[in-house]
C-alpha cells in the first residue's frame, strides 16, 4: 500500500569537512544559498559522507507557501527526496532500537516562532546541529538521538510591503480609508481657512472627525495585517500543524514496516508481517521516545500536533489517565516550552483548558518565560484581544507571559525558590498528593501575570485567577459562597518553570565560536525589580529596536540557558543533572546535582519552581507511572467536586441549566 505524498522538503544537515569535493553536488543551493562558507550546510537526502554525525539531524520545512497565490506543486524529485527522508530518519532510529544495550532512541523536533523567515530558522537549527554534535561532550554521549528542525511557513515583518497590504484590502475598505484620508485633508484646510468663522468650523469638525474615524479603523486593519500574526496563526494551524502531523506518521509507518521486513526475514512463511509488527510495537514497552522543543508560536504548534496524535484518534484518551504513548511507535518524553504563545489556561484545570489531556501525557515538561516579553505581553496579548473568548485583561494573556514572584534584591528568590520546601515536605514513600497538600509552596500562588502598585498585595497570581472566574456571572453571591473552590493539585505542578525576567549572562555563539566579554541582562535590563513597570518596558522597546537585547529569544544567546535547555531537551532532567555532578571519583547524587543547578541559577538570577514529580521522581527515584496516576487521580477527583460544589451548581442554576445529581 502505497503512502501518502509527504508535503514537506527534507534536507539533511552536514558538517562542511564531512563533505568530499566531489559531492559537492548535493548541497542545496536554494535554501541554503549564501552559505558556502559555513561550518553546517544543508544537503540533499543520500549525500556520502566522510564522517556521519552523532547526531543525525533533519531540516525539514513545510512546502505551503506565504501566500495562496504563490502555491505550487512539489516536484516529483523533491517528493522522493521526502519520502527517503523518512526513511532515513526511521531507519536511524530502528538501528538504534535494535541494539539491546543502548537506551530507547530518540526523536527530538524544533519548532520556531512567529515572525520567522526562511533564513532565521534555518542558522537557528544549524546552531542547534552543531551545539549538540561538536560544542557540548555531554548530549552525544548516548548515540541514540535523531534531531529534526521543522519550519513552518511563517513570514518576517516587512513594512516596506505596505502597498502590497493596501493592494490586498478589499475594494470598499480601501476605498473608504483613502477617500477619509484625502477627505480629513481637505476638510482639514477648509478648516484652517475658515477658523475664525466659528459656525463654519463648528460644522466642518464632525465631518472631519468622521473621515479620520473611518479611515483610521480601516488603517488599524493593514497595520495588524502588516505585523503578520493573524496570518502567521492562521498557517501555522492550517499548515504547519498538519504537515507535522503526517511527517510523525509516515516515520510512524516507516519504523513498523522496518520491523515488519525483519518479522518477514525471520519467518519468511509468515502471512501478515505488517500486523504482527503493529502488534509488536504497540506491546513493547521500549519505545521510541519523541521530545519537543517549541519556541513563541512553535509551542502553539506542538501543542496542537500532540492534541490531534493523542486526543481525536486515540480511543485511550477518553479515559481519565491517558498513556504516554501515541501512534504506534512513540511514547511523548519531554515538552520545553520557551516564551510559548498559547493560552494561559493551559496550565490551569477548567472545562476550557483544551490542551489539558495532551500536555500530561508528557513526562517532562518545562517552561521558560520572562515578564519582559514584549512580543507576547504586547503585540500577541493585543491581537488575541478580537480573537481570544475572554471578558478578562488576564485571560488574554499568553503562558509565556507568567512569572515568580520575587521581593526587592533578595538573593534567596533566585534559583529553585522552593527546594527548601521540597526537602522539608516530600518524606520518601508518602503520597505525592498529601505530600503537595503539606506544602506550603504551591505553584498557582507563586506565578504571577500582572502587577498592580496600587493594591497591598499587587500580584495577580494564577490562583487568584482561578478563584475570581466565577464573580463575574454571580456578582449576586453571598459572602459564604463567593469564594471558589480552587484545585490543590493543576496540571501546572507537572511542569517545571525558569523565570528568566533577571537572568544576567555571557552571550555566547556556536557558529562563532564566541564567547561575551561582558555579564548582561539578555532579556530585560536584569535590575532585579519586584515588578516591570510602564518605564521599563518602555526602556525594553528601545533596548529592542536598537538591537541591544532580545526580550523573546534571549534564551537562545545566554551561555547558561543554551546549555541548559539544549541538554534538557536531549538528555532529560536526570541526564542534565549527571552533566552538572559529573565527578568520576564519586557514585551520582542528583540532591548534589541539584543543588549545583539552584547555586548556578541564584548566581544568574533565575528563578526556578521544581515540578513536585520531578522532585519526586528525578531526585527520589520514584516510578513516574505510579506518582503520575497518582496526581491526574487527584486533580480528576478535585474537578469533579468543584463542579458538584453547591457554588458551581447555583451558578449552573443561575445561568439557566438545568442540574440534575445522580
Amino acid at each position: 500500500m502505497e503512502s501518502k505524498p509527504l508535503p514537506v522538503i527534507l534536507r539533511k544537515f552536514i558538517f562542511r569537512e564531512a563533505l568530499s569535493q566531489e559531492h559537492e553536488s548535493y548541497l542545496d543551493q536554494d535554501i541554503d544559498a549564501g552559505q558556502a562558507a559555513a561550518q553546517v550546510r544543508l544537503a540533499k537526502i543520500g549525500t556520502p559522507e566522510r564522517k556521519k554525525a552523532s547526531i543525525p539531524g533533519y531540516f525539514v520545512m513545510s512546502s505551503a507557501p506565504p501566500n495562496i497565490e504563490t502555491a505550487k506543486e512539489m516536484q516529483e524529485s523533491e517528493l522522493q527526496d521526502a519520502a527517503r527522508g523518512a526513511q532515513e530518519i526511521a531507519r536511524s532510529l530502528y538501528d538504534t532500537y535494535t541494539q539491546n544495550k543502548s537506551p530507547a532512541p530518540e526523536l527530538m523536533i524544533a519548532v520556531h516562532g512567529y515572525n520567522s523567515g526562511r533564513s532565521s530558522v534555518r542558522d537557528w537549527y544549524k546552531n542547534i546541529f552543531q551545539y549538540i554534535n561538536q560544542h557540548d561532550q555531554a548530549i552525544p554521549r548516548q548515540g541514540n538521538q535523531v534531531f529534526i528542525g521543522y519550519r513552518w511557513p511563517s513570514e518576517n515583518i516587512e513594512f516596506q510591503r505596505l502597498g502590497e497590504a493596501c493592494k490586498a484590502l478589499p475594494p470598499l475598505p480601501r476605498g473608504l480609508m483613502f477617500i477619509g484620508f484625502f477627505g480629513a485633508l481637505i476638510l482639514l484646510l477648509f478648516e484652517v481657512m475658515t477658523w475664525d468663522k466659528t459656525l463654519v468650523g463648528l460644522l466642518l469638525l464632525p465631518v472631519l472627525t468622521l473621515f479620520l474615524g473611518i479611515a483610521a479603523i480601516i488603517a488599524t486593519l493593514v497595520i495588524l495585517r502588516m505585523v503578520v500574526y493573524f496570518r502567521d496563526r492562521y498557517r501555522a494551524q492550517n499548515f504547519g500543524v498538519l504537515d507535522l502531523v503526517e511527517l510523525l506518521r509516515q516515520i510512524d509507518r516507516e519504523l513498523v514496516n522496518l520491523k515488519a521486513a525483519d518479522i518477514k526475514q525471520q519467518n519468511p512463511d509468515e502471512s501478515s508481517p505488517l500486523e504482527k509488527a503493529a502488534q509488536f510495537w504497540k506491546q513493547t514497552h521500549r519505545k521510541v521516545k519523541l521530545s519537543f522543543l517549541g519556541h513563541s508560536m512553535g509551542g502553539f504548534v506542538v501543542t496542537n500536533v500532540v492534541r490531534i496524535l493523542s486526543d481525536v484518534f486515540d480511543t485511550r484518551s477518553i479515559s481519565n489517565k491517558p498513556p504516554a504513548d501515541i501512534g504506534s511507535v512513540f511514547r511523548l518524553e519531554r515538552l520545553i516550552l520557551t516564551s510559548p504563545d498559547i493560552p494561559i489556561l493551559a496550565i490551569v484545570s477548567s472545562r476550557a483548558n483544551f490542551l489539558s489531556s495532551s500536555l500530561r501525557r508528557f513526562a517532562e515538561s518545562y517552561l521558560f518565560s520572562s515578564e519582559g516579553d514584549l512580543a507576547l505581553r504586547v503585540a500577541s496579548a493585543t491581537a488575541n484581544y478580537f480573537t481570544f473568548p475572554s471578558s478578562t485583561e488576564a485571560m488574554g494573556y499568553r503562558l509565556g507571559n507568567v512569572s515568580l514572584k520575587t521581593t526587592y534584591n533578595d538573593p534567596k528568590d533566585y534559583g529553585i525558590v522552593n527546594l527548601t520546601a521540597l526537602d522539608e515536605h516530600f518524606f520518601p514513600g508518602s503520597p505525592l498528593a498529601e505530600a503537595i497538600a503539606r506544602n506550603p509552596y504551591k505553584v498557582m500562588e507563586h506565578l504571577f501575570l500582572t502587577y498592580s502598585w496600587c493594591k497591598k498585595r499587587g500580584y495577580n497570581t494564577l490562583a487568584q485567577l482561578s478563584q475570581d472566574r466565577p464573580q463575574t456571572r454571580q456578582p449576586q453571591a453571598t459572602d459564604n459562597t463567593q469564594a471558589q473552590q480552587s484545585p490543590q493539585i493543576t496540571i501546572a505542578d507537572f511542569f517545571t518553570y525558569f523565570d528568566c525576567t533577571d537572568y544576567k549572562d555571557v552571550t555566547f555563539s556556536v557558529k562563532e565560536q564566541l564567547t561575551g566579554q561582558e555579564s548582561k541582562g539578555l532579556l530585560t535590563r536584569a535590575n532585579r525589580r519586584k515588578a516591570l513597570n510602564w518605564w521599563d518596558y518602555l526602556l525594553l522597546i528601545v533596548d529592542g529596536m536598537l538591537g541591544k537585547r532580545d526580550v523573546h529569544g534571549g534564551y537562545f544567546q545566554g551561555k547558561f540557558t543554551q546549555e541548559m535547555i539544549y541538554r534538557i531537551a536531549f538528555l532529560g532532567f536526570t541526564g542534565y543533572l549527571k552533566t552538572l555532578d559529573d565527578n568520576p571519583k564519586m557514585a551520582f547524587d542528583p540532591h548534589v546535582g541539584l543543588s549545583i543547578l539552584h547555586m548556578k541559577c541564584q548566581k544568574l538570577g533565575i528563578q526556578s519552581f521544581l515540578s513536585p514529580i520531578r522532585y519526586r521522581v528525578n531526585i527520589q527515584g520514584e516510578n513516574i507511572i505510579d506518582n503520575k496516576q497518582e496526581l491526574l487521580e487527584v486533580i480528576d477527583k478535585e474537578s469533579t467536586e468543584i463542579l458538584q460544589s453547591d457554588q458551581m451548581m447555583e451558578s449552573l442554576k443561575n445561568q439557566g441549566f438545568e442540574v440534575i445529581v445522580k
